[in-house]
């Protein structure tokens, strides 16, 4: 059995998920379910842990003439320990991570929250106040939000740290980052550098059929229709079944799947509040400077 080779650890609300939908349309690479999370122990994403077994079962459609066998968990570049444990498992393995620029990043993702019912403040700006009492056990938390210390939004903003643990821990060299606003650019070129470093073809004839687009807009903004459904599907009981982490009743993954599809509408995001993007581009100024230093690039124009 094929196990994977090469990792697409995030950022969420990035890109990656359009990444990951190129890569999986690729006739050389076989891409697993997205968001399987069994490594990255400290985020708690899955009650109970993922097994081994149960993370391999996901590959045993993977050909055995594949070219790259991958997987996509876009919270194990924000994860402490998904690196080391990665490099355990796989020590040559591949990496791409995907960085967007943090200020949009964190509306994207506190909205994203909201819908999913994994944070229950509304506001961003109200979210990042009760951050620090949250942090100490003074201010609530909703009782099922994935992963841990996801609500910690000013954690998110430490790209330069999260980036130089994979450095670390794989070398420079074996990893590959990508930044956001160059794949929007021109995402097609950027996807051949993703192919080159993955050493798989980009010259083939159907390689512009990758790019037709999804009828869904990428990274669309999400609503619930009933909340009392939505918050079902969140419990931890239900999601390890929807997620295939343990067997349930005979339909019970179908019926789950099924509700989560007919509970969502698209809709525009509400601009980001003035005086809240000017505090997040503040927060963010310090990481931006390191990052920009670390991959030797400018990107402070994030936060001008």
């Amino acid at each position: 059995m094929r196990t994977p080779d090469f990792f697409l650890v995030g950022h969420p609300r990035s890109g990656s998920g359009q990444l990951n939908g190129y890569l999986s349309r690729h006739p050389g690479v076989w891409m697993a379910k997205k968001e399987l999370h069994y490594f990255g122990s400290d985020l708690g994403y899955h009650d109970p842990p993922r097994t081994l077994e149960n993370f391999h079962s996901f590959f045993e459609k993977a050909p055995s003439d594949a070219l790259r066998v991958g997987e996509a968990s876009t919270w194990y570049l924000f994860s402490q320990r998904a690196a080391q444990e990665i490099h355990d498992y796989k020590p040559d393995a591949g990496i791409v991570m995907l960085l967007r620029n943090p200020v949009t990043l964190l509306h994207s993702l506190h909205s994203h929250f909201v819908f999913r019912g994994d944070e229950d403040v509304a506001e961003l700006g109200a979210a990042l106040a009760i951050e620090e009492q949250r942090r100490q056990g003074t201010a609530s938390m909703p009782e099922h939000h994935i992963p841990a210390r996801g609500l910690f939004y000013s954690e998110m903003l430490d790209y330069a740290g999260q980036v130089q643990r994979y450095f670390d821990v794989f070398g420079r060299d074996k990893v590959h980052v990508v930044i956001n606003d160059d794949f929007r650019k021109d995402t097609q070129d950027v996807f051949r550098g993703v192919c080159e470093y993955l050493d798989i073809p980009s010259d083939f004839p159907s390689f512009e059929k990758i790019f037709e687009e999804n009828k869904r807009a990428r990274n669309a903004n999400r609503e619930t229709r009933f909340r009392p459904m939505q918050d079902f599907l969140v419990r931890k009981d239900q999601q390890a079944v929807l997620e295939g982490v343990r067997p349930g009743v005979p339909g019970h993954q179908f019926a789950l799947r099924a509700m989560r599809r007919v509970n969502i509408r698209y809709t525009e995001r509400q601009p980001m509040d003035p005086a809240v993007k000017a505090q997040v581009k503040e927060m963010a100024k310090p990481h931006v400077d390191a990052l920009s230093t670390l991959l030797d690039r400018d990107l402070t124009h994030w936060v001008s």
